[in-house]
């Protein structure tokens, strides 16, 4: 797989992660939450569809299994843990794309020297 095409791409799934921070900040959890669940999971579909990284999609993939658990009727006990988990899944992603973005310059200045 590839790694995103554009610094603009970059920008826009960090603005897509920002704002999971927000929903994930609300006092919700551990309750049946259809609203945060669903931006939630529009936030890291849309990150998904610009980060064309296979780690990149791992990530997605935990966070979305993470979401549903903490806006769970059944999880109620482990609200700290799922937020924890997904705090930790975004920093991983942040540190991702940073790897993307400095290999995407790397290139960017070979071709360009080319």
């Amino acid at each position: 797989m590839g790694a995103l095409v554009t610094h603009a791409d970059l920008h826009k799934v960090r603005t897509y992660l920002a704002e999971m921070e927000v929903v994930l900040a609300k006092p919700h959890g551990g309750a049946a939450d259809d609203e945060s669940l669903l931006e939630f999971r529009r936030l890291c579909w849309a990150a998904l569809l610009l980060a064309d990284d296979g780690a990149c999609h791992e990530q997605v993939d935990l966070l979305v299994q993470y979401a549903k658990d903490l806006y769970s009727e059944r999880d109620h006990d482990r609200v700290d843990v799922l937020r924890g988990r997904i705090r930790t899944v975004l920093s991983a992603f942040r540190a991702r794309l940073n790897g993307l973005e400095r290999g995407y310059g790397k290139r960017w200045r070979d071709l360009r020297a080319a």
